[in-house]
Parts: C-alpha cells; sequence; structure tokens
C-alpha cells in the first residue's frame, strides 16, 4: 500500500499524519510539501472546489488548476508521482489539492480534521475528533474520534523511559511534565500565570520531592518564556527544560518528556498537545488559564468527555496543587486515547473493502 502524504507544513497536521503512517508499517509513504504561489489562490481553489468538487474534471484541467495554485517546486513534486493508493493530508489549505490528486492518481482521499470550506462529503474518508461531529449520526465516509491522531504510544515510551532514566542518571523521583502551550482568541497565558505558577511548581517540587520537566511552545508569549526560563531552568529539580528550536541532546525532546513523565500538565489552549498527553496512558491535567466565559470553545466539550470517561482531569491555578497531590497520590486508573489506532483501522477498512 502506497500512501502520499501532503504537508502543509504545520507541525501539528504533521504529527498527525506521521502518527497514522508510523502504525501502518506495511505501506510505503512519501511526502509533499505543499506551498501555494499566494494565500488568495489557495482560498479561491478551496472555494472553487467547495461549489464543483462533485463535478468530473480532466487530468488536463486538473494539473491546470493545480499549476495555477501552487509554486513550481510543488507542482513538479506533484505531477512526478505516477502511483498511490491513498492521498493523506490533515488541514484545510492541503484538503482541495488532496481531492484533485486522488483524482489524476485514481487514489483513495483520506482528511483529518473537517477542512473549511469544502466539508467531507467528496473525500473517501474523513477521520474527525470529537468536536468535528456534525449531523445526528455518523456518515459511512466518516470515522469518529475522540481527539486525534498523534504518534504516540505507551508501549514504545515505556521502554523508552528506561533507557532515557540511565542515560540521563536521573534519580528515583516522581516526574512531572509540564506542557506548556500559548495564547489564541480563547485562551491567555500572562507574565502573572507563570509567576504563580512558577511558585506552585516550586512548592510541589521542595514538599513531595518531585522533579519538573517543562517545555514551552513555539505559541507561548516571550514574556512567559522569559520567566520560566530564569526560574524553572536553573532549578535543581527541574533537569529538563525544552524551548522549540533550541539544540538538545536529546533526539526528541518533546516525547522525552512524555516518557519520563508520571504525572502531565498541559495548558487548556493546545488540543494536539492534551490529546498526545492523553494517549499517553499516565494522568493528564489541563490546566485552563483563561477566564472564565459563558461561550468556551468546542474543545471545551471534548475535555469534558475525556473528564467523565477518567481519561483527563480539569483544573484552573488555583486548584493546581490540589490536583497534582491528588494525580501522584491516588494513583487513578487512566484510560489513555487511541484515537490513532481507530484511524488506521478506518483506513485498511477503506482499502480492504475498495
Amino acid at each position: 500500500m502506497k500512501v502520499v502524504i501532503l504537508s502543509d507544513n504545520k507541525p501539528g497536521h504533521y504529527k498527525q499524519s506521521l502518527g497514522i503512517v508510523e502504525r501502518l508499517p506495511e505501506s510505503e509513504t512519501e511526502w509533499v510539501t505543499v506551498e501555494f504561489r499566494r494565500k488568495w489562490r489557495d482560498n479561491l481553489l478551496r472555494v472553487f472546489i467547495c461549489v464543483f468538487g462533485g463535478t468530473s474534471f480532466s487530468k488536463w484541467f486538473i494539473q491546470m488548476l493545480l499549476r495555477w495554485s501552487l509554486t513550481a517546486e510543488a507542482y513538479n513534486a506533484l505531477t512526478a508521482l505516477r502511483t498511490a493508493d491513498i492521498i493523506l493530508s490533515t488541514g484545510s489549505s492541503v484538503a482541495a489539492i488532496n481531492l484533485l490528486l486522488g483524482r489524476i492518481l485514481g487514489a483513495k482521499t483520506v482528511t483529518c480534521r473537517r477542512p473549511s470550506p469544502l466539508g467531507v462529503r467528496n473525500f473517501d474518508l474523513a477521520i474527525l475528533p470529537m468536536f468535528s461531529w456534525h449531523g445526528k449520526g455518523p456518515k459511512d465516509n466518516v470515522c469518529q474520534t475522540v481527539g486525534v491522531p498523534n504518534r504516540i504510544s505507551p508501549d514504545t515510551l515505556n521502554v523508552k523511559q528506561k533507557q532515557l532514566i540511565q542515560a540521563l542518571n536521573l534519580p528515583d523521583f516522581p516526574r512531572i511534565g509540564l506542557l506548556i502551550g500559548g495564547t489564541d482568541r480563547h485562551e491567555t497565558i500572562t507574565a502573572a500565570d507563570a509567576e504563580e505558577l512558577d511558585a506552585i511548581c516550586e512548592t510541589v517540587a521542595r514538599e513531595m520531592k518531585v522533579e519538573l520537566l517543562v517545555t514551552t511552545s513555539r505559541r507561548t508569549p516571550p514574556e512567559v518564556t522569559a520567566h520560566l526560563t530564569s526560574t524553572l531552568k536553573h532549578s535543581a529539580w527541574c533537569p529538563l527544560f525544552i524551548e522549540p528550536d533550541t539544540p538538545s541532546e536529546l533526539a526528541d525532546p518533546y516525547q522525552a518528556i512524555l516518557a519520563l513523565s508520571d504525572l502531565l500538565i498541559v495548558t487548556a489552549d493546545s488540543f494536539t498537545m492534551v490529546c498526545e498527553a492523553a494517549s499517553r496512558g499516565r494522568p493528564v491535567i489541563v490546566l485552563t488559564l483563561s477566564r472564565e466565559t459563558a461561550r468556551k470553545p468546542k474543545r471545551y466539550k471534548v475535555y469534558q468527555y475525556m473528564e467523565q470517561h477518567a481519561i483527563v482531569k480539569q483544573c484552573r491555578l488555583d486548584e493546581l496543587r490540589q490536583s497534582i497531590v491528588a494525580g501522584l497520590t491516588l494513583c487513578v486508573p487512566n484510560t489513555p486515547l487511541q484515537d490513532t489506532e481507530t484511524a488506521v483501522r478506518a483506513i485498511r477498512s477503506l482499502i480492504d473493502n475498495s
């Protein structure tokens, strides 16, 4: 089975596609980075395919659309492809290209997330997280997942944990992984939040004799990163403090934190990081830093579902210390997400029934 993966170079999207193909060891994969000549050409192509996606296009017309939309490098890479069984993409900007390329190669088209404004009706399979479920029931071409597919495998990370403890010469202490996101139109993390978070972490580390493993993201505000760097990074109880695009001796510092942590704390703004942490099989705290509002983003409905099914626990900063103590001492069974496995089964079924 040959899988062509279309990438928009966004790490969150890249990880979803990569997580799926890593669970398809029998597949041959080829990656193509999709770049548009201009953003407005991307938008116009999406609208065109949204309106006329059900129309039968000639190969010549599809190639014309691709040549008009894409950079020369991206167009040449796509037209050089000769065969494929699956075209896989994540994200809206590559969805229209997915449908067009599928017609040229006679391949099955698979999208992760609901692409805007195309929707999913013209795809052979759409892998949709809970917040994208629409309608009264699932459609034949929809695979419903709770979160999003990712690369996290508890079995693999359990093996990696033992290797890392030995390689880094870590003491036999409990470890807390702190995954810090950033801001969007719904969530805000401030320097004041960082100061309070730092104080809570220091108190817990000293009272419970735990280590803290921290990573920030590209979306973390500079003032937040600066404050945490000046305090946590140089603490004896913080052996790992990872900043994006910063050189590290570890091959994959982010996965190292997931592997080593007995408890994971993830800021609520990053749905992808929450899903990755919840796939680990360890207690997860989803930390809300934004102010209370009447209308919350759709991801909070998924967090509520996860909490009801013992996958994560939600809390705010003023509840964090108690939640950490409970997570490390109560040993409440955690139910890991298995969205990647669900997506892979749906893709195999699509191929088997074609």
